[in-house]
């Protein structure tokens, strides 16, 4: 049985770091991707210096970290996308490799636990730069922007896919 990864998780992770503060990571990935990652991380440091209240010192701090960590995971990911099309291509001959399938998984997984070292790395990093009244805030916002992902993708008017209903009774 061939298993197919999910694009969902592999953003979840690589963007986590960027919600740290609140930012809706979709939402702004969304708006700022067109654009190239210079784009995003400008808006991403606008709302953080806006709902925290950082300081010009505080913003120019946090900008070169996250450059600094973009540089390391940009190379991850694709990484990422590279294996991933390679696994998207096995199997479709009708014919199952499952020590290549398994080499490929295992690779995946390494550069996934790179990733959240990256992810990590980044958050600790960030919340060292702001004052303690800060991280509480920060934190503040994450549990809020956790509680609303807990739903799910919501589309259309934000209604999201929900529970699924059992068939009616015969």
């Amino acid at each position: 049985m061939l298993y197919r990864f999910s694009l969902r998780p592999l953003i979840a992770v690589a963007f986590l770091a960027f919600i740290l503060t609140g930012v809706m990571g979709g939402v702004a990935y969304a708006a700022g991707r067109d654009r190239g990652p210079g784009h995003f991380m400008g808006f991403f440091i606008q709302r953080m210096a806006a709902q925290l209240g950082l300081s010009e010192e505080q913003q120019t701090q946090i900008r070169q970290i996250m450059e600094e960590e973009r540089a390391v995971a940009e190379p991850l990911m694709r990484q990422l996308k590279s294996v991933r099309g390679q696994l998207r291509t096995l199997g479709t001959d009708g014919v199952f490799n499952e020590a290549q399938v398994r080499v490929l998984a295992q690779q995946q997984a390494q550069t996934m636990t790179e990733l959240i070292v990256v992810k990590e790395r980044t958050k600790a990093r960030v919340a060292a730069v702001l004052t303690p009244e800060q991280r509480e805030r920060a934190k503040q916002i994450l549990e809020r922007f956790h509680q609303r992902m807990q739903g799910g993708p919501r589309w259309h008017h934000g209604r999201g896919f929900g529970p699924v209903l059992p068939p009616p009774a015969m």
